[in-house]
């Protein structure tokens, strides 16, 4: 890893379960978890906060004693979720909003949720802030020097307050790209977005990234075009392009699918992963019906992070230090005068 301060470390192991790995259940998000509680409401998207914030509540109460990290969003799901994180679970917190500014063809602009920076994060107790930017190599090059820099402020954010920061690239379909003509470009935006936001000076200390190719395409899967051996061979290259530690996110994966997917990236030196849907989404089929959809996170959901526990298992560990020095012994104490303690 690059060099970390005392508080990042701290804080990455407190994230970790204290050998470099990471096991983090996502329950950040907004438009999934918004379309589920439409869909069983009746009500418009804007209509269920209310029902939003139970389901992540019940997700937290389930599912999070199992993770090393909880990664929660401040507005929907703080105040339900923390009642069932334990002392020893990790607090990652959120920062951009889910709605993003579209610009031609589609490309996107990511922002904050409105209100929300690092500080109020940190003053909710978050022990890392977590940033997910849109991306594409191929955009004008106007909007993508409003991604870098908005890539580079959170970084600049979390130095100042001496938190870590967890960054996540996620690539796009444009308007007018059909689903196949996207699905066979994932490979090639993955590696053109890594390498444009790979440098140390962006900040990052943890980067989160989802499988290199689309899981649809591959063969084990039921695809036609791509395989898991593929798709590690290109984990390998993340893994020896990136100057900083990686993580898995589920991306919407079924649950065998991306417990296949995590083996393959412990392999290929990923340090864990971040999952939400691929844990949970089959469980809230029977939604509002709450105690059927307690029950099967009870047993689907914990078996699947049971399942990426045990993958998890197969990462090598990783000291997270950080740099200790201080000046030498006497200097900060010169002109004291020593008192009778």
């Amino acid at each position: 890893m690059t060099q970390l301060t005392p508080g990042k470390a701290r804080c990455l192991n407190r994230l970790s379960d204290g050998q470099g790995r990471f096991g983090v259940l996502a329950v950040d998000q907004r438009p999934p978890l918004m379309q589920v509680a439409a869909k069983a409401t009746g009500r418009g998207l804007n209509e269920v906060d209310a029902e939003v914030s139970e389901l992540k509540g019940l997700l937290a109460e389930t599912l999070s004693d199992l993770a090393t990290g909880i990664l929660v969003d401040p507005y929907l799901g703080f105040h339900t979720v923390m009642p069932h994180v334990r002392r020893e679970t990790g607090l990652l917190m959120t920062l951009e909003h889910h709605a993003f500014i579209e610009a031609e063809r589609g490309h996107r602009q990511s922002g904050n949720i409105p209100g929300w920076n690092v500080q109020r994060a940190v003053e909710h107790a978050a022990e890392g802030i977590k940033v997910l930017a849109w991306y594409r190599p191929d955009a004008p090059q106007e909007l993508k020097d409003h991604q870098l820099q908005f890539v580079r402020e959170a970084g600049d954010a979390c130095k100042q307050f001496d938190r870590p920061y967890i960054f996540e690239i996620l690539p796009y379909q444009l308007q007018g790209e059909s689903d196949a003509d996207y699905a066979a470009a994932i490979p090639d935006l993955t590696m053109g977005a890594i390498e444009d936001l790979k440098d140390v000076s962006f900040g990052v200390d943890l980067y989160k990234l989802a499988l290199p190719v689309a899981p649809q395409l591959v063969k084990e899967w039921g695809g036609e075009g791509s395989s898991v051996a593929q798709a590690e061979s290109l984990m390998r290259e993340i893994t020896a392009a990136l100057p900083t530690p990686w993580v898995l996110l589920s991306g919407g994966m079924d649950t065998a699918a991306f417990v296949e997917a995590m083996h393959a990236a412990a392999r290929a030196g990923a340090s864990g992963y971040m999952a939400g849907r691929a844990v949970w989404a089959s469980s809230l089929q029977h939604y509002p019906d709450l105690d059927k959809t307690r029950a099967a996170l009870m047993q689907d959901g914990r078996a699947a992070m049971q399942a990426l526990n045990a993958a998890l298992q197969t990462v090598a560990p990783r000291k997270i230090e950080g740099n200790y020095r201080v000046s030498p012994a006497g200097e900060q104490v010169k002109g004291l005068v020593q008192g009778d303690y």
